[in-house]
């Protein structure tokens, strides 16, 4: 029998108009090593149905459905200097997983800065070794010893299923000052091109009570500081970033295991 299990995430726009209340309100935000925002939004599905008739799923298919690519735009401020920061990016990280991740994980994949267990340990940051070696220090993401915790590495291995993208301006330097200049602040807007797209996971059985999902947005913005505290908005340049909603598909076999099985896939899924 095959299985859709399906969430919905939030469409979002990120302004300086908004970005104090955006703030108060996301799950979790923070600043990256090289100095973008990072937010999340988390949903779940409840799989108990599943698990009084022994059944568990075996991942098949991710699909997500969007309207529209995102939309940014900005003068590249940097510590409140225009024209030092990052050309203008967007990336999006759709995960299902068996556990739910941590902020903890979430900063340690993002490259978070202003978590000091993970500004020199992460994934999406920066290149660093993703294997179980020993000696290599702080810049090594198997730092158990320090401020991190064997569970934050852990809980990865538990994504079944992920989309990650990124979309880079799709302009030279020279039209994007154009765009600063000529265009109306009403309609402004910088034009983006998909460059990277990768689907991935473990595909492992699925044996939890839940399936968990994690949104993981990251976008360059107009900021007055430097990367290693939580984003200022920059309030003069008129930056935007713009998430579209989505509805995502894990599509499954759904499946009953004998009981050896099924308690091997049990104690996969949850980690134990």
């Amino acid at each position: 029998m095959m299985r859709n299990s399906m969430i919905k995430t939030s469409g979002w726009q990120v302004n300086n108009t908004v970005f104090n209340t955006f703030r108060q309100t996301t799950e979790h935000y923070g600043s990256t090593t090289d100095g973008r925002l990072y937010w999340i939004e988390r949903n779940d599905v409840d799989l108990a149905g599943l698990q009084l008739k022994n059944q568990v799923q075996k991942p098949r298919s991710m699909i997500v459905q969007e309207s529209y690519a995102p939309r940014i735009y900005g003068a590249r401020f940097y510590n409140g200097n225009p024209k030092t920061g990052q050309y203008p990016n967007v990336e999006i990280h759709d995960i299902f997983s068996t556990v739910k991740l941590s902020d903890n994980t979430v900063d340690l994949m993002v490259g978070s800065a202003t978590n000091a267990g993970t500004s020199q340990n992460n994934y999406f940051g920066l290149p660093v070794s993703m294997e179980p070696t020993v000696g290599i220090g702080t810049t090594d993401q198997t730092n158990f010893g320090g401020l991190l915790a064997d569970t934050d590495f852990r809980d990865t291995e538990q994504v079944v299923a992920c989309v990650s993208r990124r979309w880079e301006m799709d302009v030279d330097a020279s039209t994007l000052a154009e765009i600063a200049i000529q265009q109306d602040a009403q309609v402004r807007n910088i034009p983006m091109r998909l460059s990277f797209r990768n689907d991935w996971g473990s595909g492992d059985a699925i044996a939890s009570d839940y399936l968990y999902h994690v949104r993981i947005m990251i976008s360059t913005m107009d900021r007055t500081n430097v990367s290693g505290a939580l984003p200022e908005s920059e309030s003069s340049s008129g930056w935007f970033v713009g998430i579209p909603p989505s509805i995502q598909y894990l599509t499954s076999d759904v499946v009953e295991p004998n009981f050896i099985e099924q308690m091997t896939m049990t104690r996969r899924s949850r980690a134990l």
